[in-house]
């Protein structure tokens, strides 16, 4: 008796679990940035493992890097998980006292993934003063990235300004980027099928303060992604139906299971 209840418990763990792997694969995250971190958290949603680049921060309701600008291409970057790979990424910008002549970038990033010294995905980058706004494919090493169409093929006219919204979408292997929901680029690369998004920065030299072109807010979303419908309450007349549906996997542990159902159904 005793020993075939934890078998039934088992059997509905298995089959919860596959549902709740289901459910997280419909991903959103909002954030206005309200924490004070260094580097970005908010309670482990944030990771960057990367030794070659450098930290997100948040502080005042902005989340902003803190390259120096001395090092070339050591963008700050941090990026979410638990996506499908086709997402969508959105954020709010805000314009400090920008230093003259320096570029400064957001980032949007996509189908993201790193390890200690690789950083591979795609960048959607939106420059301070519109200049341009490229799709970068990181390839893995520090400056190892390749323009997926050749730079300033793409320009968002009269520049960014406090509270533009900047998105960066891909769906299959189609890249698009927007300014206020008006189209800028779109392109198609097969290189990479998963990772996660999320956001970067970068300045061309030495300026500040860091905090001189920031983000007061984000959202992403997974795309396509399929909602599983709810798990019903599980009766004991419930218990023995999921254990008999899994008698070609599993014949000693549905027999056993019925044999309880039977036995304390009633």
């Amino acid at each position: 008796m005793t020993r075939s209840l934890p078998l039934v418990t088992a059997s509905v763990l298995v089959l919860l679990l596959v549902h709740s792997t289901s459910a997280r694969a419909a991903t959103a995250y909002v954030t206005d940035f309200d924490l004070t971190e260094s580097p970005i958290s908010e309670q482990g949603a944030w990771s960057q493992t990367g030794l070659d680049w450098n930290k997100v921060v948040t502080a005042g309701g902005l989340a902003f890097g803190t390259q120096t600008g001395n090092g070339g291409f050591d963008d700050s970057y941090a990026y979410l998980s638990g996506f499908t790979p086709d997402q969508l990424a959105s954020a709010v910008v805000q314009l400090g006292a920008l230093g003259g002549g320096v570029t400064h970038e957001v980032e949007l990033l996509l189908r993201w993934a790193d390890s200690e010294h690789s950083a591979r995905g795609y960048e959607c980058n939106f420059a301070h003063d519109g200049q341009y706004a490229d799709i970068v494919r990181w390839n893995g090493p520090k400056d190892s990235f390749t323009y997926l169409v050749p730079t300033l093929t793409a320009a968002i006219p009269g520049g960014l300004h406090n509270g533009d919204t900047v998105s960066a979408k891909i769906i299959g292997h189609t890249i698009t980027t927007y300014v206020n929901g008006t189209q800028i680029l779109t392109v198609t690369d097969n290189t990479f099928n998963d990772g996660n998004p999320g956001i970067g920065f970068f300045r061309g030299g030495p300026s500040g303060p860091q905090n001189d072109f920031s983000l007061t807010h984000f959202s992403a979303s997974s795309l396509n992604a399929t909602t599983p419908a709810p798990v019903p309450a599980l009766g004991w007349g419930m218990l023995s139906f999921l254990a008999l549906a899994s008698v070609a996997a599993f014949p000693l542990l549905a027999w056993r299971a019925s044999l309880a159902a039977r036995r304390f159904g009633s």
